[in-house]
C-alpha cells in the first residue's frame, strides 16, 4: 500500500492551525479538487471531488461520504473514504510542524506535488486570514 507523506514547518499559531484544519467545511480550501466538504449529522463528511476516479483518463464528479474524526488532544484529524482504492489519511500539527499522511492501495501520479501543494495552502489561507 503506497503511503505519501508531506510535512512543513509549522509557520503561525498551533491552534489556529488545529481549528482550521479540523473544520471539515475548509477541505476544499486547501484540497485542489475538492469542491465541497460538509458535516453530516451523524458525523460523517460528505465530500464532492472532479477526479479521475475510473482511472479513464478523464475526470468526473464524484460524492461520497468519508469518516473525518479530530482528536484535539492529540491535534490530529483522520479521515477514511470507502472505495477500491482504500483511501484514508491524517493531518496532524506536531511540536515541529504539521503533517499529511495519505495511504492508498494505488500510486497516483502527481499524489506527493499535491500534499505538498495542500500544506502550502493551509499556510497561505491562515496567512491571509490573520
Amino acid at each position: 500500500m503506497p503511503t505519501y507523506t508531506a510535512t512543513r514547518p509549522l509557520d503561525g499559531d498551533a491552534d489556529l492551525y488545529f481549528d482550521y484544519i479540523s473544520d471539515p467545511e475548509n477541505l476544499p480550501a486547501y484540497f485542489p479538487r475538492m469542491t465541497s466538504a460538509h458535516e453530516l449529522p451523524d458525523g460523517k463528511v460528505e465530500t464532492t471531488a472532479h477526479v479521475d476516479a475510473d482511472q479513464d483518463g478523464s475526470d468526473e464528479t464524484v460524492t461520497s461520504e468519508a469518516e473525518f474524526d479530530v482528536d484535539r488532544a492529540a491535534r490530529e484529524v483522520t479521515w477514511s473514504a470507502p472505495g477500491p482504492h482504500d483511501y484514508h489519511g491524517s493531518l496532524r500539527i506536531t511540536d515541529d510542524g504539521v503533517e499529511l499522511t495519505i495511504h492508498t492501495t494505488q500510486d497516483f501520479d502527481g499524489m506527493q506535488q499535491a500534499l505538498d501543494g495542500s500544506l502550502a495552502k493551509i499556510a497561505e489561507n491562515l496567512r491571509a486570514d490573520a
